[in-house]
C-alpha cells in the first residue's frame, strides 16, 4: 500500500497535489486533522507551562494557512519523487496526530508536539526547495 493509499484510507477526501486548488485543500486537510487531535488533547490533559504554550502555538499554526507553504506548494514542480516525499510527510503528520490523540501524560504529549512541529517545518522546507517549473 502506498503512502497516498494510506492517506486516503484515513482521510477519504484527501485532495493530493494534482492542481493548485487541490494543493490548497490538502494543506487545509492536513492542518485540520492535526488541529483536531491537538484540540482533543488540550481538553483531555489541559497542559500548562511550556508544553501548554507549545500546544497553543501548534493549534494556532493549524488554524491558519501559512502563506509561505501555499506559495511554495503553488510553485513546486510536482515530479514523482517530490510527490512521494510530500505524501510521506503528510502520512507522518497523520500518524503523529493519532499519537497525540492517544497521549496519556504531558511528557508524552511534549515529545509528540516536537515531532509535529518538526514535520510541519520539514514539509514547508521540501516544498520551498523544489525547483520552479
Amino acid at each position: 500500500m502506498t503512502d497516498l493509499e494510506k492517506l486516503r484510507a484515513r482521510i477519504p477526501s484527501y485532495a493530493d497535489y494534482t492542481s493548485e486548488d487541490a494543493r490548497h485543500e490538502v494543506d487545509k486537510q492536513i492542518r485540520a486533522y492535526l488541529g483536531e487531535a491537538l484540540s482533543i488533547v488540550r481538553e483531555q490533559l489541559r497542559p500548562k507551562g511550556p508544553v501548554g504554550d507549545q500546544l497553543e502555538g501548534l493549534i494556532l499554526r493549524c488554524e491558519f494557512s501559512d502563506p509561505r507553504v501555499i506559495r511554495a506548494a503553488d510553485h513546486a514542480s510536482y515530479v514523482q519523487p517530490l510527490l512521494d516525499h510530500v505524501h510521506a510527510l503528510d502520512l507522518a503528520l497523520v500518524n503523529v496526530a493519532e499519537r497525540i490523540r492517544e497521549a496519556k501524560t504531558v511528557e508524552e504529549l511534549g515529545a509528540e508536539l516536537d515531532e509535529a512541529a518538526r514535520l510541519l517545518d520539514e514539509r514547508f522546507g521540501v516544498l520551498s526547495e523544489v525547483p520552479q517549473p
